[in-house]
This record gives C-alpha cells, sequence and structure tokens, in this order.
C-alpha cells in the first residue's frame, strides 16, 4: 500500500465507489454500488445508513482500517490490494484507493474506489498465441489461416494494413511455418533506404565499385538465400528501385555493383504496405508490373480497433515479455484499465499498445496496474483529439474513444457540479461551471461532466448560448 496527497482526485463512475462517512466512531455506508450489496445478497436499500463494521467487515476485512487512517492522517491511500468474499464464498481480489472528500468541510467522508484485478488465466494466452501472433477473435483467425496455407508456397506474399498492425510479425511467421524456416529470415525497411544505396543493400557490391566500397558485401537477396526477404513499406520505393527489383523477381538473379557476374539466388519475397498499392498503380504512383508480381497471396491484417477482444491477451503477453525484460512480477492491468483501453480506437494500434505498457512498467512499480497509472496517458490522447473549432459536431462520435469516459476530475473537485445523471438533462450553470473550471476547453468540461463532446454541443445548441456565454459569470 502506498500513500501520497500530492496525486489527483481520479474518480471511477459511481458504480464502482463505495461512500463510507465516519461519525461518532462508526463508520456508516453513505453509498454502495448495487453489484457490491449483490456480492453479499443484499439489495442496496438494507445497506445504506449501516454500520460497514458489523454489515461488511466480514467480507473486506481490513478495510474499515484503512478507511480510519484515512481520515485519521487526512491524505488519500492508494494501491490497497484487498480480497473480498461473496455470498457463495468465492473469492475476488480488488485494487483499492481510498480518498477524502474533495470539500474540505466534510473530511470524514471516504470514496473507497474498487477496481477488480482480472483473473484471466494465463493457459488462456498460451491458446492465443501462434507463432508469436496474439489474438483469439475471427479476424486474426482468418489472419492465422492463411499463413498457414501461404507457408507451403513459394509465391510472393503482399501483406497489407496499418502502420503498427503487427506485418513484420506476419512475415515471419509465414517463414517460421515453411520449409524455409531453417534458413535466415531477413529484413529490410524500403523508406529507410535512400535510391542511390538501395542497389547496393539489397544486391551488394564489389570491393572499390565506388567510394567508400573497401570490401565486397553481400546485398539482403544473398544474405537471404534459402530462406525468405522481408521488404517492409514496398510502397516507398522510387520508381528506379522498382524497376531493378522486379527483374531480379522475375530472373531469380541478381548482380552486385561492380560486377557483371550474375548470382543465382533462392529467395521467398514477402512485401508490406500501408498504402493502396492497387490504386497507386492506377495513378501511377507505382509499378503495375511490379504490384502484380508480389500481389500473388495477399494477406491483409487487422486494425487493433477491430478486434478489441484481443486487446487484453496483447497486455497479457506484454506483461509477460516486460517481466522478463525488466526482471519484475506485474500480474495484470484492472479490469477497469483494460475496459478503458478496449474503448480506445488505437491509431498506431499494437505498436502504440505495446508503447503504452512500456511506459506503464517505467513509470509504476506496483504488481497490479489500475486506472490511475492511465490519467496522464488519457489526458494526452484527449487533448490530441481536439475538434477544429467551427465545426458542426451534433451527429460526431468522438475519438480517439468508442464513447464518453468519466475518468478523472481536477483537484478542485469540491466546487465541480454533483454527479450527474446520464438522462438528465444539463442546466446553464452546470455547464458554464464545467466550461470555467475546464479554462474553456470544451472537450475537459464535457469529460468533467461525464458527457460526450457532441452532447455538450447540443445541449449549447438546445439552450440558444455561444461559447463566450459560458465564460461570463451568472446573472
Amino acid at each position: 500500500m502506498t500513500d501520497t496527497t500530492t496525486q489527483p482526485l481520479l474518480l471511477l463512475p459511481p458504480s464502482r465507489n463505495l461512500i463510507i462517512r465516519e461519525s461518532e466512531s462508526r463508520l456508516v455506508i453513505q453509498d454502495i454500488p448495487d453489484w457490491l450489496a449483490d456480492y453479499f445478497g443484499r439489495q442496496t436499500s438494507e445497506l445504506l445508513g449501516k454500520d460497514f463494521e458489523v454489515m461488511l467487515e466480514q467480507y473486506l476485512p481490513g478495510l474499515s482500517e484503512l478507511i480510519r487512517q484515512t481520515v485519521q492522517q487526512q491524505k488519500n491511500f492508494y494501491g490497497f490490494n484487498a480480497q473480498i468474499t461473496d455470498k457463495n464464498g468465492d473469492s475476488h481480489q480488488l485494487l483499492i484507493d481510498a480518498l477524502l472528500s474533495g470539500d474540505r468541510s466534510n473530511q470524514n467522508l471516504v470514496t473507497i474506489l474498487m477496481q477488480e484485478i482480472s483473473d484471466k488465466a494465463p493457459a488462456i494466452l498460451e491458446k492465443a498465441t501462434f507463432c508469436g501472433l496474439v489474438g483469439t477473435s475471427e479476424p486474426m483467425q482468418r489472419v492465422f489461416n492463411k499463413i498457414k496455407m501461404y507457408a507451403a508456397s513459394d509465391a510472393t506474399v503482399l501483406v497489407t494494413g496499418e502502420t503498427g498492425a503487427g506485418k513484420e510479425g506476419i512475415a515471419a511467421a509465414i517463414h517460421k511455418m515453411s520449409n524455409r524456416s531453417s534458413k535466415p529470415f531477413v529484413t529490410m525497411n524500403c523508406s529507410a533506404i535512400t535510391e542511390t544505396l538501395f542497389e547496393s543493400e539489397l544486391f551488394g557490391h564489389e570491393k572499390g565499385s565506388f567510394t567508400g566500397a573497401m570490401r565486397s558485401h553481400r546485398g539482403r537477396f544473398e544474405r537471404a538465400n534459402g530462406g525468405t526477404l522481408f521488404l517492409d513499406e514496398i510502397g516507398d520505393l522510387p520508381a528506379l528501385s522498382q524497376a531493378k527489383l522486379l527483374r531480379v523477381l522475375e530472373t531469380s538473379q541478381i548482380e552486385r555493383v561492380g560486377s557483371e557476374t550474375p548470382i543465382k539466388v533462392d529467395v521467398r519475397v514477402i512485401a508490406a504496405t500501408n498504402h493502396n498499392l492497387e490504386k497507386a498503380s492506377q495513378n501511377s504512383g507505382f509499378r503495375a508490373d511490379l504490384y502484380y508480381r508480389i500481389n500473388a497471396l495477399q494477406i491483409h491484417v487487422p486494425p487493433l480497433r477491430q478486434r478489441p477482444d484481443d486487446i487484453e491477451l496483447l497486455i497479457q503477453h506484454f506483461i509477460k515479455n516486460l517481466n522478463q525484460k525488466y526482471g519484475r512480477n506485474v500480474s495484470c492491468l484492472t479490469r477497469e484499465a483494460v475496459q478503458l483501453l478496449k474503448q480506445y480506437q488505437w491509431p498506431g494500434n499494437v505498436r502504440e499498445l505495446r508503447n503504452l505498457m512500456e511506459r506503464l512498467f517505467a513509470e509504476n512499480q506496483t504488481d497490479v496496474i489500475g486506472l490511475r497509472a492511465l490519467r496522464e496517458w488519457y489526458e494526452e490522447r484527449m487533448n490530441a483529439a481536439q475538434y477544429a473549432p467551427g465545426k458542426d459536431y451534433s451527429d460526431v462520435t468522438i475519438l480517439p474513444w468508442q464513447q464518453p469516459i468519466r475518468l478523472g476530475m481536477p483537484e478542485n473537485a469540491e466546487s465541480m457540479p454533483a454527479k450527474l445523471n446520464g438522462e438528465k438533462k444539463l442546466s446553464e450553470s452546470e455547464l458554464r461551471q464545467a466550461y470555467q473550471l475546464a479554462n474553456g476547453n470544451i472537450t475537459r468540461a464535457a469529460e468533467l461532466l461525464g458527457i460526450h463532446k457532441a452532447t455538450f454541443y447540443r445541449t449549447l445548441k438546445a439552450l440558444n448560448l455561444e461559447r463566450e456565454d459560458l465564460m461570463r459569470a451568472a446573472d
């Protein structure tokens, strides 16, 4: 358990909060979520106003002491691991934060934020892993089936998909499943090689063939002989380089720079791109003959946003790898943290998720990582998703989020409006107060109110208000 007084207040949706008031040495249940009451076989109404230690301490041992420490020391406590026993005798692991009320006149009120610790078994991850690739979703199963089919062939494969989707992993899996697996798997990023160096890098050169050629050099084709050559970002190749590559693919022969002796090579080529090469070939942006040559077989890698059910498995996969890399023992993210990540659109796909996990490992030393660890990242993503001014957002879905998320509030949370029911209409004063607290940032104001930004704009329009009206003091 760790404590701090400097961390910003983080509120989960009310359905995850237990609120306790200390009154005359008693801990009184002021609010309890329905799911928690159901764990104990009770109705919420039966528990409100009752003594916490009498009613619930047996199910949540140690929590009453944490609440009293929070009130007595007047500071928040984070990362308290608790075990809850339900009415059936089953145990559930929780990550608990105990937070004082934002209202300084009400410091005997403690909000207990509860996040469930995921119990997804490692065995599920093992079953979901195929040649280093992770996924149980239907789109990924189709990819896995194609890998198995194409591995037996020597035809060129074009792997398409967005940046960060894992195209190189697909190529490596094809090689691993093929009868070339004992031979080299060589990669080259076509966008990172200049046109002047392309020929030397791909085909090699002889000693003295140009200034700086101090020795003979084997190119990627020679190094991949008998195996597989993966050409990443092939759509970025200049036109002249495309012509030279096409000739090699058609003849299976190369010539080193500075040599006139052809060298026979036996190489399977797998290319990848995040561009629409068919469209580019029609617009003379990419050679049509090369496109049809490399597109004998094609695999499309689905973006991560189209397979949200794989996100938790990928998280566990990265946790396993990062634990080995850094000698850590992180067990999981809480279910609430995973749910937040499932709602994100992931424009950077699997690479972006992997980078986030690296960041979480660097910024947290706990064995369980919860929502609080995602606050700064979440706010960065919200700021990056700002809308252009003057646009009508009434029918726009907020990106990069699939639905609104009430994740955090400012440190002066005591001055915020009361919690809003999603069905309740917003008043002018509520909009004005949130807007002013957010310093004129509507994305942030909507977040504070727990609504879509589009809902904020619709309400503004319904109340016949302009943004400028919200900065004026109320009459």
